[in-house]
């Protein structure tokens, strides 16, 4: 009898009731829940006071990508991309690179015809005819947002329907790419959409090397870090300084966005956001000022409150 009494003791008491350090482990997992359930939840409130704020369209999705925590404020809500598309674009194109359906040194002739409205600096890329391989046109097209040389990629995989049939192939049904810029420029009207739920998770795989071989995913993030097409206004504005963000911004009559991977500093990962805002109530100033806010917002809330995930 005292024997049995002893052992059921020294094992923590024979009616299976946990030991002093088991009940800790779990006292503090569970308030580390509970304080990243309050971050989680206070962050969603911020973002959705800025969503008001301007009185337009506003849809925010953000993924942190070694954990897969999300935030959305209208994420599932389709929006116009604008120049957003081309990311997507560029995804369906290195899958087609990979399934040695084209090459990245494959040239392609570019003559004045096949100019897209644009900008004039992107514009007088092609005073004359050249020949320019696809490496270069993912260059020109996610760096400097060159709608011709977009067109020219989406010509040669085979059209919109191809993007959006590679999106839905890679479990993505809210991208749809229905038009070519130069279309859209002459018709106004059936616009590429998406919502930012599905982008944010697009950008989660491209970082976890989900999507493309690990060289194309280096090529493509490579020329989304160099990308200065006004994302220096919107997602990186108010981040601290030196912080790395690969980001495509899309601009438009009725459309301020920008999606990107946020690297977030001490090893504690990356943030992929995504901010459509579709509307003109509010000018485009306002419009990236918000997306600038909602950024820094995610970048406080996640460094505060996400544990290191990697060596930094």
């Amino acid at each position: 009898m005292f024997l049995l009494v002893g052992i059921c003791l020294a094992l923590a008491g024979c009616s299976g009731s946990s030991s002093p350090a088991a009940t800790t482990a779990t006292s503090v997992n569970s308030s580390k829940t509970t304080d990243v359930q309050a971050v989680d939840a206070e962050l969603t409130k911020r973002l959705a006071e800025l969503a008001k704020s301007i009185g337009d369209d506003v849809a925010v999705s953000v993924i942190h990508v070694e954990t897969g925590r999300t935030v959305s404020v209208e994420g599932a809500k389709k929006l116009q991309l604008y120049s957003v598309f081309k990311v997507p674009l560029a995804i369906a194109v290195l899958k087609a690179v990979e399934e040695k359906k084209i090459s990245l040194d494959q040239k392609l002739h570019v003559t004045p015809s096949d100019v897209a409205p644009g900008s004039q600096i992107n514009t007088d890329l092609w005073r004359r005819p050249v020949d320019k391989n696809v490496a270069e046109l993912l260059e020109f097209s996610i760096v400097r947002s060159d709608n011709t040389s977009s067109d020219k990629l989406m010509q040669l995989i085979g059209g919109p329907a191809v993007v959006t049939e590679r999106m839905r192939a890679l479990g993505y049904s809210n991208i749809d790419i229905v038009t070519t810029v130069r279309d859209f420029a002459a018709k106004g009207e059936n616009p590429n959409v998406g919502t930012p739920a599905d982008l944010a998770r697009l950008l989660t795989q491209l970082q976890k090397g989900e999507l493309v071989q690990p060289a194309n995913a280096s090529l493509l993030l490579g020329y989304m870090e160099r990308a200065r097409t006004g994302g220096e206004r919107r997602l990186r504005a108010n981040l601290p300084v030196g912080t790395q963000v690969a980001e495509k911004t899309g601009s438009g009559t009725a459309a301020t966005n920008d999606i990107g991977l946020i690297t977030l500093p001490d090893g504690k990962g990356h943030l992929a956001i995504a901010v459509l805002i579709n509307g003109t109530r509010s000018k485009t100033d306002a419009q990236e000022k918000l997306i600038a806010e909602t950024a820094r917002a995610a970048y406080d809330a996640f460094v505060a409150s996400t544990e290191t995930t990697a060596r930094p």
